[in-house]
């Protein structure tokens, strides 16, 4: 039985909030459930760079979460804390790239400038490298600082740098989407890495 309601409660209530969004939002259900390249008609490799990030960023959320739960049975602390908090800010940017908020759903449907939602996502990394800086400094940080690197580059392109970009035609996207890239590579390194290693020394 539990296992029944932790596999269906979840799938349900996706399937519930799809429903009622597709009435509130007038969406067709074929937009919502068929796949991308279907609906828009697109080469099947559309996109590929942005859909092999997004699963790295739900493999880091994933293997972070597990080693949480791990930690938290054999000995909870400032590591599982941690962990928990880097599963839970992987599985923001993870829905963020994924759900295009910082892009599409913010400024649509919110209001919310996408230099705000930018900068609220930097004081929070800056709050939780400030909180988990012990748990870091006992790490391979330098795969950290590289992530950050190649994502803060992605998002100065993104953000200030797009008009000048537009010079270079379509390489712009190679040289942005590049940087992003790299940089959840390193994230997800990073943390499988440290995942690993915290759940090996308890």
């Amino acid at each position: 039985m539990p296992q029944l309601l932790i596999t269906f409660v979840p799938s349900l209530s996706m399937l519930a909030a799809m429903a009622v969004a597709g009435v509130l939002f007038q969406v067709d259900m074929d937009v919502m459930t068929r796949d991308v390249t279907a609906t828009a008609n697109v080469h099947p490799l559309t996109g590929i760079l942005s859909n092999l990030g997004i699963l790295l960023w739900c493999a880091a959320a994933s293997i972070c979460a597990f080693a949480a739960v791990t930690l938290r049975n054999v000995k909870p602390g400032e590591p599982f804390r941690f962990l928990l908090c880097s599963a839970l800010l992987s599985g923001y940017l993870l829905l963020d790239d994924f759900f295009l908020f910082h892009d599409e759903l913010a400024p649509r449907y919110l209001g919310v400038d996408e230099k705000l939602v930018y900068a609220a996502l930097g004081l929070a990394v800056c709050a939780y490298l400030i909180a988990f800086r012990r748990v870091i400094l006992h790490t391979h940080f330098a795969v950290l600082l590289l992530a950050l690197g190649f994502l803060g580059i992605a998002v100065v392109m993104d953000a200030l740098l797009e008009p000048w970009l537009r010079r270079l035609g379509h390489w712009q996207y190679f040289f942005e989407d590049g940087a992003k890239w790299l940089g959840i590579a390193s994230w997800c390194s990073y943390y499988v890495r440290t995942s690993h290693q915290l759940v090996a020394r308890r």
